[in-house]
């Protein structure tokens, strides 16, 4: 009986090597917990990057749009003077061919001779010096005149030249205003993809949090029937130490009285044979996460969501049955009044209708019909249009 105990405790002992998981290097529970609020932590952060970087892109925009309205304005300018500075360089030029007719004028005729005569035919000294002023004054009024449209011409195209100027400067600055545009717009990318990273991650930790939770809980239920069968064994030799101890007390009063007939007496032991229930527990899924007059366009973060999810309400912020209109997200009302009309690139019209804890600053929630379209979307980074 005593070999059978012992078969029985070693046989169990073989059990419990073979069944009890090995931890190894494995990361305890604790640990990764610890790992999964780092990178929650991390996530928000992102997130907060995310939506200040898509502020500083809407802001470049506004200021591409600034710059190329004063460029055009400009440019409508410098076509006017344009214009002005062709029709003075005409006006010179005529100027120019009436001077140089006068002058072949005076050559071939004789006026000379006339004004000196007028000169020579002065009855005093004052009234040759008026007449000699009134002849200078005659002569350079048209030399006045041309220089005149002269200086009229060259200041039209030194403002054609300033005007020339502050265009470059224009092109110059919108140059540098996309350029810092697409320096944004990469460094939005790289904080999204950090953040897809970042998510995925937190998806491993949980499949690992949950895998770690469930060998606990397989251990715990091996060290709890390991318990058990040891106290059932222990037990079980009991039984038998009494069951020998009492055949030896049997067989001392049959010799010390002499039967002929040696009584035996029989003690029946029942022996009770530990049987475990093996309950099997589910793998815990990890929990799913998701992420949510004139046109205006803005560059937001974009999530999805859909009534069908657990928990979820019918019904929007402001009221919308989202079972019999499905075209809603929700918005922050400082960036986008509710009530307003958005179109989502490659999806249409929706309502800005709806509200959301999680949803500020350049973050938006499109609502789904089904949890795979909302799932399927994901996080997206997406340019909209506030049509009123």
């Amino acid at each position: 009986m005593k070999k059978r105990t012992m078969s029985f405790c070693l046989v169990l002992g073989m059990m419990m090597t073979v069944f009890v998981p090995t931890v190894g290097e494995a990361a305890t529970l604790e640990e990764i917990k610890i790992q999964q609020q780092s990178k929650q932590s991390e996530m928000i952060l992102l997130d907060n990057q995310i939506n200040d970087k898509l502020s500083e892109v809407n802001a470049k925009n506004a200021e591409l749009e600034l710059v190329e309205q004063e460029m055009v304005t400009l440019e409508n300018t410098v076509e006017e003077t344009g214009k002005e500075i062709a029709a003075q360089e005409e006006i010179v030029e005529e100027r120019l061919e009436q001077a140089k007719d006068r002058l072949k004028t005076i050559q071939t005729t004789e006026v000379n001779q006339n004004t000196v005569l007028s000169l020579i035919e002065s009855e005093s000294v004052t009234d040759f010096l008026n007449r000699a002023y009134v002849l200078m004054t005659l002569q350079s009024a048209g030399n006045d005149q041309v220089d005149m449209a002269q200086e009229e011409a060259e200041e039209l195209e030194a403002l054609k030249e300033e005007q020339a100027a502050e265009i470059a400067e224009l092109k110059e600055q919108s140059q540098l205003a996309q350029e810092q545009k697409e320096a944004l717009n990469k460094e939005v990318a790289s904080l999204q993809q950090t953040m897809d990273e970042n998510k995925a991650l937190l998806d491993q930790l949980d499949k690992e949090r949950a895998t770690e939770e469930t060998r606990l809980a397989e251990e715990e239920r091996l060290a709890k029937e390991k318990a058990e069968a040891e106290k059932a064994a222990a037990e079980a030799e009991k039984v038998n130490n009494e069951k020998v101890n009492n055949e030896k007390v049997v067989a001392t009063q049959t010799v010390s009285t002499e039967k002929t007939a040696p009584s035996t007496t029989k003690v029946a032991v029942k022996e009770e044979n530990p049987v475990s229930n093996k309950k099997t527990e589910e793998k815990p899924e990890p929990a799913k996460t998701e992420t949510s007059s004139s046109s205006k366009t803005i560059v937001v973060s974009a999530t999805g969501y859909s009534t069908q999810q657990a928990g979820l309400s019918t019904h929007t912020a402001t009221g919308i049955d989202l079972r019999v209109n499905s075209r809603v997200i929700a918005v922050d009302p400082s960036v986008i009044p509710l009530g307003s009309k958005v179109e989502i690139p490659g999806y249409g019209v929706f309502i800005a209708g709806d509200t959301g804890g999680a949803i500020k600053g350049n973050k938006i929630d499109i609502h789904f019909s089904t949890v795979q379209q909302a799932l399927s979307w994901g996080r997206r980074t997406i340019t909209i249009k506030i049509l009123d």
